[in-house]
């Protein structure tokens, strides 16, 4: 069996991107209208991460139990020892 995490790979790339280019972001504080669609569109920025996290980490597990299934095809459970 060959462990394909390619999709998960791929999801952990474009976070890390995203990540780098948030990281060090100057927040203005002002009132002005500019400012708070600025906050607002960091804000839904880190929501949509933190989901593109939550992709990544399934992708991981759907590779987890493709690989347990094949590990143990017959669907037996282990004697205990």
């Amino acid at each position: 069996m060959r462990i394909d995490l390619q999709a998960a790979i791929s999801t952990a790339e474009e976070l890390l991107s995203e990540l780098r280019q948030l990281d060090g972001t100057e927040l203005d504080d002002t009132r002005g209208r500019a400012a708070r669609r600025r906050r607002g569109q960091i804000n839904r920025t880190l929501l949509r991460l933190s989901h593109e996290c939550d992709r990544a980490q399934v992708q991981v597990m759907d590779a987890y139990f493709a690989f347990k299934e094949a590990d143990d095809p017959a669907g037996e459970p282990e004697p205990d020892e």
